[in-house]
């Protein structure tokens, strides 16, 4: 069968999937299309957090990088424009503020290195076991497995480091400064990594 019939036989079979779930639940439906077209861009631009961060130091390429950084400034001003809607219209936000400590920093590494090992991040595992990797579910399994370990001991990992209360920089700096701080960093991370690129390949 051909690579055209395979693509045209998949979207005939989503959107009748769609239109099933929409039925049953247009919030899972809207999840459902959300979802899809995220794989969908992530397969083609072959975008992957663990190699927006690997390659600069492997190869010395940084156009994931770029990427990522501005995917985060688009994130961060999406999220300040709703929480001004919303504070406009009267809509109170709870906010998931999470504290930190050394197993913050601990975990990270962890995981972290775990990506490197599994050629990708969660996303990227997904993402190659749509397209038919099968050692990427053995990486899936381990990501399972440690995400059911972190939730079952989390709490014995906050007692032994310690931990401290988290910050909400709004609250600190006021939104003008907190987007001022950010996109002040997030700019300068930019320059750094196109300044590393034209370092390595000699531009």
């Amino acid at each position: 069968m051909s690579q055209r019939k395979l693509n045209i036989g998949f979207t005939l079979f989503m959107l009748l999937l769609f239109i099933l779930v929409a039925q049953l639940s247009p919030k899972s439906a809207l999840i459902l299309g959300l979802g899809t077209g995220l794989g969908f861009v992530m397969q083609k631009s072959r975008f992957c957090f663990t190699s927006a961060v690997r390659d600069p130091l492997l190869v010395g390429m940084t156009h994931l990088t770029q990427a990522l950084i501005l995917l985060i400034a688009l994130s961060i001003a999406g999220f300040t424009l709703i929480v001004w809607v919303g504070e406009a219209r009267g809509i109170s936000y709870s906010l998931n503020v999470f504290p930190l400590g050394v197993h913050t920093l601990v975990g990270g590494v962890l995981f972290g290195i775990g990506m490197v090992l599994a050629g990708g991040c969660a996303s990227g595992v997904l993402m190659r076991i749509g397209e038919g990797f099968g050692m990427q579910m053995l990486a899936l399994g381990g990501l399972l497995i440690g995400a059911l370990l972190g939730k079952l001991t989390v709490a014995h990992w906050r007692f032994v480091f310690g931990e401290w209360p988290g910050i909400f920089l709004p609250d600190k700096l006021g939104w003008f400064g907190t987007l001022i701080l950010e996109f002040g960093a997030l700019f300068g991370l930019w320059m750094l990594a196109r300044w590393w690129q034209r370092k390595q390949v000699g531009e």
